[in-house]
C-alpha cells in the first residue's frame, strides 16, 4: 500500500499534506477532476483556434433567395438529428424530435447510477461502455445516411446543360396566353428570356420535345425543386404553358 500513496495526489498539494488514510484508487471531482478536464479542455480550444487561424472558410456565391435548386441541410454535427426528423414525418415529429432524443439523453444521464463501479477500465464497465459505443454507432449510421441522401437528392437535379447552345434569342409569339402564365410562374426560376437562372434555359426546348412530352414533364415535375406541374393548380394554364415553349424553337 505504501507504493500506492500519492498516486493520486490533489495537483497543486504537496505529497506530505495527503491525508494518508485517503482510499487509493478514487480521487475528488473537486478540484482533481475539474482541472483535468479545464486542462484538456484548454488544449483542445487552443488547437482548434489554431486550425481556424490557418485555415480560413472560403466564401462561396452570395445567397440567391430565388434559387430553388439549393437544398438545405444542418451541419454534420447536427446531420443524425437531422436524419432522424426524416423517419418520423407529418404528426410523428414528436417522436423523432422529442421523444426519441429525450429518451437517449435520460438514458446517458443514468449511466452513472446504472454502473457505480469504481474501476475505470471501460472492459469491467459494460453498461456505460456499451451505452456510449451503442450512442455513437447510431450517430455514425444516421449521419452517414444523412450525407449519402443529401448527395443523391443533388445527384437528381436537372442539368443546366442539357439542352443546345442558343443561337436565337428571340422568344416566339411573347403575347400568348401561356407566355403570360409563364412570366408569372416559372420565370422566376428559368428567367424571363428563358435562358435559365435556377431552372435549366427552355430557349429552344420546342427543338427537343413536342406538346405532349413538355405537358408531361411539367405536370410529373422534378421534386423537391420544381413541383408537379410547376406549381400551377389550373390544368388549362399547365397545358397553355407547354404549347407555348413547344413553340420555342430556335432556327
Amino acid at each position: 500500500m505504501a507504493s500506492e500513496y500519492g498516486k493520486e495526489r490533489i495537483p497543486g498539494t504537496p505529497r506530505h499534506r495527503i491525508d494518508k488514510e485517503t482510499r487509493h484508487g478514487t480521487e475528488p471531482f473537486f478540484p482533481n477532476f475539474l482541472l483535468k478536464e479545464w486542462i484538456v479542455g484548454s488544449v483542445f480550444l487552443v488547437a482548434f483556434i489554431l486550425w481556424v487561424i490557418f485555415n480560413p472558410t472560403e466564401l462561396t456565391e452570395r445567397a440567391n433567395p430565388a434559387d430553388t435548386s439549393f437544398i438545405p441541410v444542418p451541419d454534420w454535427y447536427f446531420l443524425f438529428l437531422y436524419q432522424l426528423l426524416k423517419y418520423f414525418p407529418g404528426e410523428y415529429v414528436t417522436i423523432g424530435t422529442l421523444v426519441i432524443p429525450g429518451l437517449a439523453s435520460l438514458a446517458l444521464l443514468l449511466v452513472p447510477w446504472l454502473d457505480r463501479r469504481k474501476t475505470r477500465h471501460p472492459f469491467k464497465r459494460p453498461i456505460a461502455t456499451g451505452a456510449m459505443m451503442l450512442a455513437l454507432v447510431v450517430m455514425s449510421w444516421l449521419t452517414y445516411e444523412a450525407h449519402m441522401q443529401h448527395e443523391a437528392a443533388l445527384g437528381k437535379l436537372p442539368k443546366q446543360d442539357s439542352l443546345p447552345t442558343i443561337k436565337d434569342t428571340a422568344i416566339i409569339d411573347p403575347k400568348d396566353e401561356g407566355a403570360q402564365i409563364f412570366m408569372n410562374t416559372c420565370a422566376a426560376c428559368h428567367g424571363q428570356d428563358l435562358k435559365g437562372k435556377v431552372g435549366p434555359q427552355l430557349l429552344g426546348i420546342g427543338n427537343k420535345y413536342d406538346k405532349e412530352k413538355l405537358l408531361e414533364t411539367i405536370q410529373k415535375g422534378f421534386p423537391p425543386n420544381m413541383p408537379s406541374s410547376g406549381g400551377l393548380q389550373d390544368p388549362k394554364q399547365v397545358e397553355k404553358v407547354a404549347e407555348w415553349l413547344a413553340k420555342q424553337k430556335q432556327k
